[in-house]
């Protein structure tokens, strides 16, 4: 198996990891399975998505030097599997939605419209189903070799990116 194959593989395993989380996450925040199997199953799929994480970057240091520079051609482009464009394009779609139906949500409990626990689990459900998307948008633009993840990013930002998600997460499980 090629390393641009191995590499597709982990990032579609790190998808459907980032998609179950989501799910447990929903499933938790509306009160359906109880602590110990939500706690078990994030750490579980946590763990994949670490170890899939790991598998991507370390391919990309195999993937320095294209097949034809080595023999000496010219450099061999490798064609994006289309999957994951389309699969970008179903999950930016449900960003959007997740996003303006927080808007209106949180406009709705501005002006109290609404309120309570139902209005709380609904934020939470809909930041999760927001954050997970935004996950797999930028897998997807990392996998196409979208210009946009070309960028030079400094280590601060990754590391305030990581923090800002951790706060968000702890904020939405506190239930």
């Amino acid at each position: 198996m090629g390393m641009k194959k191995l590499q597709d593989v982990s990032a579609f395993v790190f998808i459907s990891c980032v998609g179950i989380l989501a799910t447990i996450s929903v499933l938790g925040v509306w009160k359906i399975f109880d602590q110990d199997v939500i706690n078990k199953s994030i750490q579980t799929i946590s763990l994949l998505a670490v170890v899939t994480i790991i598998i991507t970057v370390a391919g990309k240091f195999f993937g320095n030097h294209a097949q034809g520079e080595l023999a000496g051609m010219e450099s061999v482009i490798v064609e994006p599997n289309p999957v994951f464009k389309s699969l970008r394009y179903l999950t930016l779609t449900t960003l959007i939605i997740s996003a303006v139906l927080l808007a209106l949500l949180g406009v709705l409990a501005i002006w109290d419209v609404m309120s309570g626990e139902t209005l709380s689990r609904s934020l939470s459900t809909l930041s999760i189903i927001a954050f997970a998307s935004f996950v797999i948008v930028l897998t997807c633009l990392l996998r196409e070799g979208h210009k946009f993840m070309k960028a030079k990013v400094s280590g601060w930002a990754v590391f305030g990116m990581v923090i800002l998600g951790w706060i968000l997460l702890t904020t939405l499980f506190r239930f």
